[in-house]
């Protein structure tokens, strides 16, 4: 952690000169025991071979994700400048060469982007009280003895607000539970959205809820996927900057110690002469699921998220990153099966949104399009369902895209002199390149393209109701009408499921599509084929003009 501002020792002091060697034994002594509390929790989940979830009579492995680097051709933005041809060449050659075309170029948010809902800046001594007890029985040591209970944490991980839900799912009526998030953290006042926001202590603490003279720290998902330190300012002056991975670590640790807490406290009868076996799915964006590098990150935070949540006392800096750093969870960053035998999966959140419609509303085989529309991002993808007899669905991923053109971010990019109508041309050239790339090499015999035929559309996330974007995205439809000649879009809803309870009124489904898909077991969730896996349907050749026509043209 790097600390700047108006106060700076001398260039050359290190924190270390101000120690006592009593403090400094001290310090020494406390790095041991988080590196022996890291490889206790990893040892923990990894006691029995094979891990708990695979001893069940029938029950199956995670499913295969099979991450990759991104599709070639998904995105054909670029255009490579030819060199100009002299008029010698010109001549010789006997063509004009054609001028260029302009080169497009997608935007970046600033640095210091981030949500523009502000997180709360007190909190109540009773709320104080309430949320501290509830992450207190979330920490307590699990029963070691009775019957397995596995129970799986949906965790949807945005920008602006985290959902979860739970899902029991081998016990009677497979009982699924949207968890509230806790009154001081929520976001827009909606009692399932918890705002993805931490606050770090003087001590290097990290601490769920505002307390004074601790520092905000935003932009945890943005950070991950653009690879930026997140940065705290106090309002004095000084700058704090955590790495993301560790803000991220944190916090995710304290959402799922809160989730454990809650359950064991609101459904003591679930837990009763009970061994509850706690798995965490992890959203990722459907485009950053073929990032490698971004995905082994995911499943690194995930697992130490998930491990942090049992050691029982506020989550440090040291500790997340001891976590991190800890040899087991490094090794599930590497590898899904590692991630698989410490509980964790990570999921690409379109898949895990369309399992939420199938398992609804059995939705039929085809092409889709899902376009995501958060705080800070624009996430489409475009995907073929497949329904095989006996093996459940299959998600074959054609073409995606995560943008920084969310709500919010209109008014990041305002402020550095940018336009609207420049925004609404960055956002439609996001979204008209997954589509007409399937159109052209992925998928080009769909029926979609057809006459008669549509593209049915989902349109979700927390600013899937901005009448901007909603505007952006029925744009599609005339476009398409014109370069295909279909009937366009279909909008598509999922409902609120039926086997979901509900501890507090729930406004917009939509918001939680992606945590109750999460919750199914990823083998429910089907197999995911990944962009790489899928090649390019090359256009057909064209015939040379004038050449005749045989009867093996026909």
């Amino acid at each position: 952690m790097k600390r700047t501002g108006a106060n700076q020792p001398p260039r050359g002091a290190r924190l270390g000169d101000a120690l006592s060697q009593q403090t400094k034994q001290q310090l020494g002594q406390l790095r041991k025991t988080l590196a022996e509390q890291a490889q206790r929790a990893a040892r923990a989940r990894l006691a029995e071979s094979p891990p708990p979830w695979r001893r069940r009579r029938g029950a199956r492995t995670t499913l295969e994700m099979q991450e990759s680097g991104f599709a070639a051709g998904v995105e054909v933005v670029r255009v490579n400048a030819q060199p100009k041809l002299s008029s010698s060449t010109k001549q010789r050659s006997g063509r004009v060469s054609k001028p260029e075309r302009p080169v497009f170029e997608y935007w970046d948010l600033p640095n210091n982007a981030a949500s523009l809902e502000s997180p709360p800046t007190t909190i109540s001594d009773l709320n104080r009280s309430r949320l501290n007890n509830v992450l207190t029985e979330g920490s307590k040591p699990k029963a070691t003895d009775g019957e397995d209970l596995f129970i799986v944490l949906g965790l949807d991980f945005g920008t602006s607000s985290t959902k979860v839900v739970v899902r029991l799912p081998y016990e009677t009526g497979e009982p699924a539970i949207a968890i509230p998030a806790p009154e001081p953290c929520r976001s827009d006042q909606d009692p399932y959205l918890w705002q993805t926001v931490l606050w770090l202590r003087d001590e290097d603490i990290f601490s769920p809820w505002p307390e004074p003279g601790a520092e905000v720290v935003k932009s945890l998902k943005h950070g991950l996927i653009q690879g930026q330190c997140n940065v705290a300012d106090s309002g004095t002056g000084e700058v704090v900057s955590v790495k993301s991975e560790v803000a991220a670590a944190a916090y995710l640790a304290y959402v799922v110690q809160y989730v454990k807490g809650w359950l064991q406290s609101n459904r003591r009868e679930l837990f009763r002469q009970r061994r509850p076996t706690w798995l965490l799915n992890l959203g990722l964006p459907a485009a950053s699921y073929d990032d490698l590098e971004l995905a082994e990150l995911y499943r690194r935070i995930g697992s130490a998220g998930l491990l942090l949540s049992d050691i029982g006392t506020p989550v440090s800096v040291e500790a997340a990153e001891k976590f991190l750093e800890d040899q087991h969870v490094v090794e599930s960053g590497a590898s899904k099966e590692a991630a698989e035998e410490l509980g964790v999966a990570v999921i690409p959140e379109a898949a895990a949104e369309m399992t939420a419609f199938a398992k609804s509303v059995r939705g039929a085989p085809g092409l889709y399009l899902l376009v995501d529309v958060g705080a800070m991002t624009l996430d489409a993808c475009m995907f073929r369902l497949n329904q095989h007899a006996g093996s459940g669905d299959a998600y074959s991923f054609m073409a995606a895209q995560v943008r920084p053109l969310g709500v919010d971010s209109l008014h990041w990019f305002l402020a550095e002199g940018k336009t609207k109508p420049e925004f609404i041309r960055q956002c439609e050239r996001a979204l008209r390149a997954v589509v007409w790339n399937t159109k052209r090499v992925r998928d080009p015999a769909a029926t979609n393209w057809k006459p008669g035929n549509d593209v049915p559309i989902f349109l979700a996330g927390g600013g899937a109701s901005n009448p901007l974007h909603k505007e952006i995205v029925d744009s599609l439809g005339p476009w398409l009408k014109q370069h295909t000649r279909n009937d366009g879009i279909r909008p598509l809803k999922i409902p609120v499921p039926k086997g979901i309870e509900l501890p507090e009124p729930l406004e917009n489904f939509g918001r939680m599509a992606v945590a109750w898909g999460l919750s199914y077991p990823s083998p429910d969730i089907g197999r995911i084929e990944p962009m790489r896996d899928i090649e390019d349907i090359p256009p057909p050749a064209r015939k040379p003009p004038g050449r005749f026509t045989s009867k093996d043209d026909m």
